[in-house]
């Protein structure tokens, strides 16, 4: 049976990881299937979690909160503390700068190769 889960990837135009995730003010969440391969789900607007390099941590979790549904998390740049805020919810971060389609199928081996251990 294929996995299948989501994937939110923070973009200013749907074809390129091309913002940072507190900076980030669309994310396109992907459906995967292992076998099947992916589709476009939606595309989420959240108010960029940064400020001027400030990071406020219950604004930080607040907003880690809209990926809970999601698996993966990508951006061209994450910072530790949002790495760690979604790491405590279970979600992986990946910096994975370049053509959206070469991002998904970076975590679809990635998420293939978990699967073996």
């Amino acid at each position: 049976m294929a996995d299948k889960y989501r994937v939110a990837i923070a973009s200013t135009d749907g074809e390129t990881v091309n913002t940072h995730y507190g900076k980030s003010e669309i994310f396109y969440i992907y459906i995967v299937d292992d076998d099947e391969g992916y589709d476009l789900l939606e595309k989420r607007s959240l108010k960029p979690v940064c400020q001027d390099g400030i990071h406020d941590k219950s604004a930080m979790d607040i907003h880690v909160q809209q990926f809970t549904d999601c698996k993966y998390v990508i951006a061209s740049r994450i910072g530790d503390g949002a790495i760690q805020s979604l790491t405590t919810q279970g979600i992986t971060a990946m910096e994975l700068p370049g053509s959206i389609d070469d991002a998904i199928l970076k975590v679809w081996k990635y998420n293939r190769i978990q699967g073996l251990f």
